[in-house]
């Protein structure tokens, strides 16, 4: 299949302001699976430990603190449902220079916009992790394959994309106790595959159903749609490239619930990208 000639474009395309003047480092962004109309998102490092609400023209929802969670070098952010629950992901996965040799991963649950009045959240369970192969990776795409219950995973700063995974359930298999450091059971990021053809990416979902991956690169949001194998893991085949208008440096990507928009954020200029592909 030729890449170049599977190039689709926005039906509708409409770039908001971020109102909160506190985010303007948008690396993570994660669409609520609780109310289509919400988003969360986080800065990158060197910020606080804190998520920011918004609507989904931008528009500030809240502001929440993060307790008993470390924050080195948040990456990216998902929104899951799990046993019933409103989940958030947060990945303290960056590594620009290539120099740790463990990373953590936190889930909390989705608060609604009435928490925002107690002191701070707790997460439901956090881990640190390394990769298989020793390695180091700057990772800046994560996000949570629910049908499956892992965590997905893919390498920024290689010559390709390598995708590594981690298992969910450890996250919620035993009570958090004072401090995260407390619950540290280090996990094993297992890697399962390559996409020769992406580089650098910088966000990543996978769709509620788990047939749908969108990867972010810059311009770009790559789709793979799954491929079942009975008696082998799923794979992913290329499907088309959603390509939107110039926006600086966009590290944060989103698909909303019912697939009908997808979010883009930028890192370095405080906007907000609502695309919409029928």
């Amino acid at each position: 299949m030729v890449w170049s000639q599977m190039i689709i474009f926005p039906t509708e395309q409409k770039r908001y302001a971020i109102e909160n003047k506190k985010v303007n480092e948008s690396s993570g962004l994660a669409c609520s699976t609780r109310d289509k109309h919400l988003l969360w998102t986080h800065n990158d490092s060197g910020h606080m430990p804190i998520i920011y609400a918004m609507d989904h023209k931008g528009k500030d929802r809240g502001t929440f603190h993060l307790e008993n969670i470390e924050s080195y070098d948040w990456e990216d952010m998902d929104a899951f449902e799990y046993q019933g629950e409103h989940y958030l992901l947060i990945a303290d996965t960056g590594d620009n220079f290539n120099l740790r040799w463990d990373y953590r991963i936190s889930i909390i649950k989705e608060p609604t916009i009435d928490d925002q009045q107690r002191s701070a959240v707790s997460p439901v369970g956090t881990y640190t992790f390394r990769y298989e192969d020793g390695q180091s990776y700057d990772v800046e795409s994560v996000a949570v394959d629910i049908v499956r219950e892992k965590i997905i995973l893919l390498t920024k700063r290689t010559s390709h994309a390598i995708m590594f995974e981690l298992p969910l359930k450890p996250l919620f298999s035993k009570p958090l106790f004072s401090k995260a450091t407390d619950n540290d059971e280090t996990q094993i990021a297992v890697k399962t595959g390559e996409f020769k053809r992406i580089i650098n990416p910088s966000a990543l979902d996978i769709s509620a159903d788990g047939r749908l991956m969108s990867i972010n690169t810059y311009a770009r949001i790559h789709r793979f749609r799954r491929n079942a194998h009975k008696n082998r893991q799923a794979d992913w085949s290329y499907y088309n490239s959603l390509k939107y208008k110039k926006l600086f440096q966009p590290e944060a990507m989103c698909l909303r619930k019912d697939e009908k928009y997808y979010y883009v954020s930028s890192e370095k200029k405080s906007y907000l990208l609502k695309l919409r592909k029928k």
